[in-house]
């Protein structure tokens, strides 16, 4: 799924992961709770989740904005 994105998109991701990494309560990448994962921003259009495990974090969902407000009501 992260490859088929556009390359600026996986580029802005990685940089974003690894920022979240270093310093995860900046506010910048708007890194908060949502249900029981975490969303971060990729840019204005896309959406990053991630499960908490221990003091790290296992992406598990990228997609544009759209998928993303689907993705919270579905978990809702």
């Amino acid at each position: 799924l992260f490859h088929q994105l556009p390359l600026t998109i996986q580029k802005i991701a990685q940089e974003n992961f690894a920022f979240l990494k270093e310093n995860p309560r900046h506010p910048s990448p708007h890194f908060k709770k949502v249900s029981k994962l975490w969303s971060v921003r990729i840019g204005l259009d896309y959406r990053a989740l991630a499960a908490e495990d221990g003091s790290d974090y296992i992406w598990v969902w990228i997609g544009t904005h759209d998928e993303y407000k689907e993705m919270i009501k579905r978990m809702s």
